[in-house]
């Protein structure tokens, strides 16, 4: 009998004792003396798993003071996130404990935002790693408050918390930390988030790593969701002409550089770049014209005549031209070759009519080839050996041109410039 009441009787002093030390942290903290205050909860929870909901909330409320008082701030580095901690141990036992209630959640939210200041502190001193890391707490810490819906003053934390979800994946970029970027882009991504001019990055960020990584669905997918909610940004289109380069996409290809000079009308390189892949295209296989060669020739034309006409890199402009209508020219000359030896009426005339047709066209590639070799004589003094390639191949061009128009001294004019050029 006598045990039986000195085992109540313990029990009841073990209770008014931690009753009275849960007390003694509430008199510390009113008096701000924050030392005493850890010193007496960090005893009361240093059992983990206790279920004394007071003592973890005390302890939100202890950390969150802590945190911002000098004397122990830098000692405590993670001081926020020990509140926070404590604060889901209070609400996972008893999320309607009279304490938890009466704050209105008060405390959690203080250690939340606490922590999301000091991941921007750290992103504001460059400390991209810590900036990183502590986004992803914050990221932890929002979605445990949205999962239990959660609010204080009328805030609550967003499914979706875009600044945060955008910064953890900017820090990870800047880390280099490719894989995490990509989830956390990823999720602003499918979320279609555009309100701020630089959530632009997530797309491209995306767009980029799925093209490197010859994932073309993925690829695809991020390109159009960007061009898609940021239309007048010219990235998407000018990744999407790099990825039809790449894959030899030509119609994705031109209709990447339409949809590019319709948004930038006044980039002359848009017209000169489009003219150079039209004419690659044209003659990338030398065994057979495209069905479409015609209509590529006259967009190849228009293009390079808006650049002449407005003086950007009249050069290489004037170069292309030379060479799309020499080249149609020598296909007309060659057939009329075949036909040379023939007498009978019908191979006469269709030799004469492929000569005409083969002058025609020479008659517009000399003009351009006569420019672009006397810009290249021009500056014969610091001719580069490139230069020199490319004055060699208008001297044969048009020494060529001339011999089949029976210009004979114009022809030899040519001929004798290419045996002086050393």
């Amino acid at each position: 009998m006598r045990k039986s009441i000195f085992t109540i009787t313990l029990a009841i002093a073990t209770f008014i004792t931690h009753a009275q030390s849960v007390e003694d942290v509430r008199k510390a903290l009113d008096k701000k003396d924050n030392g005493k205050a850890k010193e007496i909860i960090d005893k009361i929870t240093a059992d983990p798993n206790s279920k004394n909901v007071e003592a973890w909330y005390l302890k939100t409320q202890v950390y969150n003071a802590l945190a911002v008082d000098d004397k122990f701030k830098a000692t405590i580095p993670d001081a926020y996130e020990q509140a926070f901690d404590a604060f889901k141990k209070a609400v996972d036992i008893d999320p309607n404990n009279k304490m938890i209630l009466l704050d209105l959640y008060k405390s959690g939210f203080i250690a939340y935002e606490g922590v999301a200041n000091k991941a921007a502190g750290a992103y504001q001193a460059n400390n991209m790693a810590a900036a990183f890391d502590t986004y992803k707490k914050a990221i932890e810490y929002g979605a445990y408050l949205n999962a239990k819906n959660l609010s204080f003053g009328g805030f609550s934390v967003p499914k979706l918390d875009t600044g945060m979800v955008f910064m953890a994946g900017y820090t990870a970029m800047k880390l280099d930390k490719k894989d995490d970027a990509t989830i956390y882009f990823t999720r602003m991504a499918n979320a279609k988030i555009n309100t701020e001019a630089d959530y632009i990055i997530p797309y491209q960020f995306l767009a980029f790593q799925y093209k490197a990584k010859k994932d073309d669905e993925n690829f695809k997918k991020y390109a159009a969701l960007g061009r898609q909610l940021y239309p007048k940004d010219p990235y998407f289109v000018t990744i999407k002409l790099d990825w039809a380069r790449d894959n030899n996409n030509f119609p994705e290809l031109f209709n990447s550089y339409e949809e590019l000079i319709v948004l930038q009308p006044d980039t002359l390189n848009n017209y000169l770049s489009y003219a150079s892949e039209m004419f690659t295209y044209l003659y990338k296989n030398t065994d057979t014209k495209p069905t479409d060669f015609e209509a590529i020739a006259g967009k190849i034309d228009s293009n390079l005549t808006r650049t002449i006409s407005r003086g950007y890199e009249v050069q290489n402009s004037n170069l292309i031209m030379a060479q799309l209508y020499y080249n149609q020219g020598l296909d007309f000359a060659t057939e009329a070759d075949k036909l040379k030896t023939s007498t009978k009426p019908d191979d006469v005339k269709k030799k004469n009519d492929f000569k005409a047709k083969a002058i025609a066209k020479y008659d517009g590639a000399i003009p351009y080839a006569e420019k672009v070799a006397a810009a290249i004589e021009a500056k014969q003094a610091t001719m580069r050996p490139a230069d020199k390639g490319t004055l060699k191949n208008m001297y044969i061009i048009l020494a060529e041109m001339y011999t089949l128009k029976a210009n004979k001294p114009k022809a030899d004019e040519y001929d004798k410039k290419y045996a002086a050029l050393k």
